[in-house]
């Protein structure tokens, strides 16, 4: 027996390949419908989306700058760099002060659009007209123009919401007031078209520069050159062009500005220093003729010579302390010259100290920034109180190192002056007179050497003033452009038609796991060991309803078959009692058991089918039998004979006697205790081949269990697309339980094909089954043909 259910099971691993392309294939609607609405989506989104396009440029960076020297003014000409950072100037070039510049001075805060009939579209310089703002009142206030019915003589200017437009007729060049602000608007080359509307938007320099600041992206070529690439995605290609051409031409002008800010400083404060040293020289010099002519000195005597010798080296060494210390002074007495406070200090003329030029080049740093950046800051702001901290804290540092320079020079020149006195010594027979006309001597080659030292920094700077219209930047090419690249036309329509495809996939496989019904044959197999007798395929409520095997269908074959294996299940044994059960209501139940008690009856067997679902009978309402008196009559005692209740389809299944449930008794569950049950059953078996018991579903009440003693073999039926998963727990403990014996399972009301995933008995397009008459029939399309006469029987 268990190789016989091992056999009727067909337990499978699961649906083959063509079986789930058929599945799938079987919503081929869904998956046309899905691709047809993603791809025409994409199609409509390329047609109407506004393209974008990329425009590029390279800005090459000359890395020409020396390194840092003692010399104070030519740190300043080169800006005191030792190299370029790259880095720095990426972020410089897209800092929010040059950007707003090139928003001003290219005028890229107005734009100009196209009205068409889906979308706008930004024309740039093809607007045959200009905007000409003349008095901004709110400069951080967008302002948007609509213009209509252009002609040549002007047109009409629309504003307002679309409930209360307002008309505002305007003239080519003449001033009109919008906002409180005045534009004018002129016209430009280029064909008006009268019919179309325009858009003209003013934004502020500030939001259109950080417009643009999101939309650049500044990268290095390499790492191995000095070349920074400049790129921007934009809808008009024209505008990204002159966008990265006029950001260069402003970085390239701002460095030229910035470098000739420095050079006019520096000649400035060489001029102050010539003007004061040229008065200190003529005065030493004056001293010297006036100190000689009054005591007619000429020469020195050849007999000091030697000790002259000792002196001019020592003397020497003293001049250049003196030399620097008078630099000292300078430079001391210019920071506190409260006058040059907002001066650059242009060097160190010589002191080689790096502490000093360091802080006096941050000091000029300092300088240049409050420079550039004051006027667009708050005098009382925390920017310029903290510039302004940090200069008198540099200015501070700058006096304390001098001081210290200073003591420094000092004390060399005590320990030098010491060593001259002992020389000096050798000179006390030397007229006081010699000795003073040499100290003037030397009070003037020092203020000469630094006469000489301004002018010689003069010229240089001079000189490299005719250089600085030369910027440190170039610009390799022109920008260029490529494009559109948004939106990508082959991914567009690649990615419509995946997810075109992609999402009934998708629908279907989310159903499938979130259905909790039986769809499949496999569904059974694969969670319980008991055998499948056979299935009946799906039929409408009109042709379910009555005697079905009659007729030469797919629906009569199925239940022959389910005849064939019923003799394997019922062991070949006569005299069977078949109990035909299910979970739940609604599953065929009734259906089922009228059609297999006359397939049965049909080749001649006695059948008596017993309609002992007393609560719902269905069979009587498929053969519409009279239900005033049944079965219940029978347990009550008022009816005696079982004749008087049979029913008996004569023109039919002759063979095939009907009893019907009667009328509902009040506790129908008593009856099945009643002592004429048992005698029912031997009755019966005496005169019927087979008894088909139609009860009630074992999963709502307990009629089935006590019916279930009296039965050979019970069929339970499950309905596609209707029972529950879970319910085969419940039989399956019945089972185990040995509650009912002999169970085997009818698949009903299957749809074949691959909706359900479902391919059982009669699966195949064509196949030939033979009837017990020994006739063949073909049955074509899926088993759909029908006889031309349903009530002949096969």
């Amino acid at each position: 027996m268990e190789e016989e259910k091992e056999f009727y099971s067909e337990n499978s691993g699961g649906l083959s390949i063509k079986e789930y392309v058929t599945k799938y294939l079987s919503y081929y609607p869904l998956f046309i419908i899905s691709i047809l609405v993603f791809v025409g989506s994409g199609l409509v989104y390329l047609r109407y989306a506004v393209p974008k396009y990329r425009a590029t440029a390279k800005l090459y960076v000359k890395n020409d700058k020396k390194g840092g020297t003692d010399d104070l003014i030519e740190d300043a000409l080169t800006g005191n760099r030792s190299s370029t950072n790259l880095d720095n100037e990426v972020e410089l070039l897209n800092s929010e002060t040059l950007m707003k510049r090139v928003v001003s001075n290219g005028g890229f805060n107005i734009s100009y659009y196209h009205i068409g009939k889906i979308r706008k579209s930004d024309i740039y310089l093809d607007a045959p007209f200009r905007l000409i703002p003349q008095v901004i009142s709110d400069s951080s206030s967008f302002m948007s123009l609509t213009l209509s019915s252009i002609d040549s003589q002007g047109g009409i200017i629309k504003t307002g919401s679309k409930d209360n437009i307002k008309k505002i007729p305007f003239k080519w060049n003449s001033p009109f007031t919008y906002n409180e602000s005045t534009f004018s608007l002129v016209k430009h080359k280029g064909d008006v078209d009268k019919e179309s509307d325009y858009v003209v938007v003013w934004s502020p320099i500030k939001a259109t520069a950080a417009e643009i600041s999101s939309k650049l992206d500044i990268s290095l070529l390499s790492k191995k050159t000095s070349i920074i690439v400049l790129g921007i995605t934009i809808e008009n290609l024209n505008r990204g062009k002159d966008i990265l051409n006029s950001l260069t031409t402003e970085y390239n002008l701002n460095d030229i500005e910035e470098r000739n800010v420095v050079i006019q400083n520096t000649i400035r404060f060489i001029n102050d220093r010539l003007g004061s040293v040229t008065n200190e020289l003529s005065g030493v010099e004056g001293r010297l003729e006036n100190y000689q002519g009054s005591r007619g000195l000429i020469d020195v005597n050849v007999q000091s010579s030697q000790s002259f010798d000792n002196t001019n080296s020592l003397s020497k060494e003293i001049a250049d302390l003196n030399l620097k210390q008078e630099i000292s002074k300078s430079i001391t007495s210019y920071f506190n010259n409260p006058n040059l406070d907002e001066k650059l200090v242009p060097s160190t003329l010589g002191l080689q100290d790096p502490t000093l030029s360091a802080l006096i080049g941050n000091y000029n740093e300092l300088q240049m920034r409050k420079q550039k950046e004051g006027p667009s800051l708050a005098e009382n702001g925390l920017i310029m109180k903290d510039l302004n901290n940090q200069l008198n804290a540099v200015k501070g540092s700058i006096l304390e190192s001098l001081q210290n320079i200073n003591q420094n020079f000092k004390q060399t020149e005590n320990s030098l002056q010491q060593q001259n006195n002992r020389y000096k010594q050798f000179l006390t027979a030397l007229p006081s007179n010699e000795r003073a006309m040499q100290e003037i001597k030397r009070k003037q080659g020092i203020t000469e050497g630094l006469y000489l030292y301004l002018l010689q920094k003069r010229e240089e700077t001079a000189v490299s003033s005719t250089s600085s219209n030369v910027a440190n930047y170039k610009q390799i090419d022109p920008a260029k452009g490529f494009g559109p690249i948004e939106p990508n036309k082959t991914n567009i329509r690649l990615y419509s038609a995946l997810l075109g495809l992609l999402l009934p996939f998708g629908i279907i496989y989310l159903r499938d796991a979130m259905n909790d019904k039986i769809m499949t044959r496999n569904d059974i197999t694969n969670k319980i060991h008991i055998p499948i007798v056979g299935e009946v395929s799906h039929l409408t409520k009109k042709q379910a309803s009555g005697v079905t095997v009659t007729q030469r269908d797919i629906v009569g074959e199925e239940f022959r078959i389910i005849r064939t294996n019923l003799y394997f299940l019922l062991q070949k044994k006569e005299k069977q009692v078949i109990l035909v059960t299910s979970s739940a209501g609604s599953e065929g139940k009734s259906f089922v058991s009228l059609n297999l008690a006359a397939v049965l009856a049909i080749p001649g067997k006695k059948v008596a089918l017993l309609e002992f679902d007393m609560r719902k009978p269905g069979i009587i309402s498929h053969l519409k039998i009279d239900r005033s008196k049944g079965l219940s009559d029978f347990f009550s005692g008022e009816i005696k004979d079982l004749d008087d209740i049979s029913h008996v389809l004569e023109d039919l299944i002759p063979s095939l006697h009907i009893y019907p449930s009667g009328p509902t008794p009040t506790y129908p569950a008593d009856l099945f205790l009643s002592e004429k049950l048992p005698a029912l059953f031997e009755t019966l078996k005496a005169q019927y081949d087979y008894i088909i018991i139609d009860s009630a579903p074992v999963g709502l009440v307990s009629d089935a269990l006590v019916l279930g003693q009296y039965s050979d073999t019970v069929l339970f039926i499950i309905r596609q697309r209707n029972t529950l998963k879970k319910q085969l727990d419940f039989v399956n403990d019945l089972y185990k339980a040995n509650k009912l014996q002999n169970i085997g399972f009818i698949f009903n009301d299957v749809k074949k094909g691959g909706k359900v995933g479902y391919y059982g008995y009669g699966q195949a397009s064509e196949q030939n089954y033979t009837n017990e008459s020994g006739n063949k029939m073909k049955w074509k399309r899926k088993f759909k043909r029908k006889s031309k006469k349903k009530s002949e029987m096969v």
